[in-house]
């Protein structure tokens, strides 16, 4: 009796949908290899071959193509499955994770969290952090329900819901030391108004990196330099007003996303009204 492994399972879904091994690697926050074996097991486990491998890329054979159009049927009612058992259509309960970087999490999570929490005993939530696009990866790979991320890429498989918009900009607190750049190298933000910023412009001799947001915003209104920040960041920091006019910025739009076949069970439905009706 064959017996398939559901991640080996859910990774050739994965590959299937991006034709391409890098990408859906990327995408479920895995290296290439640990696709790559995967797919091999299961074309060992159903003894036929799933993909034909090409340099640029990958395509689904005929018995791949099968297994894909059937396969997320079945992992849509695994999951329909799970919600059922973790709570009916009436209960609010069971185990749910909600993730979001730790920025967007200090201005979103306290909207709603509270009273979730105290009106529903019965329900489990789980917080994670990270960059948004490492989010997205964890909700589109079923490693996470729901997410609170900056600037979602579409995906077939991922509801977005705008929550509301921000802008991302230069913030400084009088005084400051207007030569020295303070941002977040891994933001793709401050790195697309780095880009944009003429060289005619460009003021800062130098630039001082910081992984947190909040140190960030923190230094700058110490008036160590100019920050890159959101809106919705600098604006927790009394003594941080916008830096001058006419320098780029990019704008954010804040979203929940979460699977289609996520909202099967009430608890579900609750969590995600929760979040929307915090964000108006």
């Amino acid at each position: 009796m064959m017996d398939l492994n559901l991640v080996d399972f859910k990774y050739f879904l994965e590959a299937a949908q991006t034709l391409n091994l890098s990408r859906a690697a990327e995408r479920l926050g895995v290296g290439q290899p640990t696709v790559s074996q995967a797919i091999k097991r299961l074309e060992t486990d159903f003894g036929t071959q799933l993909f034909d491998r090409y340099k640029t890329g990958v395509q689904l054979t005929t018995a791949g193509k099968r297994l894909y159009s059937q396969g997320r049927t079945v992992i849509e009612n695994l999951s329909r499955l799970k919600e059922d058992v973790l709570s009916s259509e009436t209960d609010i309960k069971g185990n749910y994770s909600i993730g979001c970087h730790v920025s967007v999490g200090l201005y979103s999570l306290p909207g709603f969290l509270k009273s979730l929490l105290a009106e529903n005993p019965l329900l489990e939530i789980r917080l994670s952090h990270g960059l948004s696009r490492e989010i997205t990866e964890e909700v589109i790979s079923f490693r996470t329900d729901f997410g609170i991320v900056v600037n979602p890429a579409k995906h077939p498989d991922l509801v977005i819901r705008e929550l509301r918009r921000d802008e991302v900009g230069h913030w400084a607190a009088s005084g400051a030391d207007t030569n020295t750049l303070i941002y977040d190298p891994s933001l793709s933000q401050s790195q697309e108004i780095i880009s944009n910023t003429n060289a005619k412009v460009w003021m800062f001799k130098r630039r001082l990196e910081s992984s947190s947001l909040e140190m960030i915003a923190l230094l700058a209104e110490q008036g160590c330099g100019v920050a890159l920040l959101p809106g919705l960041v600098a604006r927790r920091y009394p003594k941080l007003k916008p830096f001058k006019t006419g320098l780029p910025k990019h704008e954010d739009k804040i979203c929940l996303i979460y699977r289609a076949d996520r909202k099967a069970s009430a608890s579900a439905r609750l969590i995600a009204s929760k979040i929307l009706g915090a964000a108006t």
